[in-house]
Parts: structure tokens; sequence; C-alpha cells
């Protein structure tokens, strides 16, 4: 590339930061405070020191990582799930024709 062309990009692109200048960021932002330690942490803690825990976790985190039904069949669990919604609605709707006159 020649020289004028590596100008021409970089007057057109503006740079982000300036090393020149100091960030205008406050402090806290710069060098924040380490995260707190909450109490599901020190559970969380406590219960891997048992035995088996990394193990169980370890099939937690595959059984987590599958392919779930409805990735490996998204359609079929579409027309499924509709159908399931109207039998659902059908009867609800049903429920409250038979028990309205009933109530009055």
């Amino acid at each position: 590339m020649s020289r004028q062309r590596q100008d021409q990009d970089q007057q057109r692109s503006p740079r982000l930061h300036q090393p020149e200048q100091p960030p205008s960021l406050p402090a806290w932002m710069l060098d924040p405070p380490p995260p707190r330690r909450t109490a599901g942490d020190r559970i969380v803690e406590v219960l891997l020191t048992l035995p088996g825990a990394a193990a169980l976790r370890r099939r937690w985190q595959v059984w987590q990582g599958r392919r779930r039904l409805y990735q490996r069949f998204p359609n079929t669990m579409k027309v499924a799930g509709f159908i399931v919604s109207f039998a659902v609605t059908l009867g609800l709707v049903m429920a409250v024709y038979v028990l309205l006159p009933r109530l009055s």
C-alpha cells in the first residue's frame, strides 16, 4: 500500500483511544474492586468439596449442553404446540360455556 493511501485511511477512520491523552474514566472504573463473594458462591464452594460433586457437576453440564427436542425437530414441535394450545383453549371455552348458565 502506498504511503498516501495509508494517510487517507488514517484520516477517515477515527482512533478510539489516543495514548497521549489520559483516559476520561473515573478511578473506580479503571481499577474496579474485586467481586464480592455471595452466599451462593460460598454454598457452591462447600458443595464442591463433597466427594463425587465434581463428577456430578460435569454430568450436569453435559446434560445441559445436549440438543433439546425442540432444537432437533423445530417444525414438528411448532405443530404440536399449536395443537396442544388449541385443545387447552377449546377446553377452557367449553368449561366457561358449561358453567356460565349454572352461575346465573
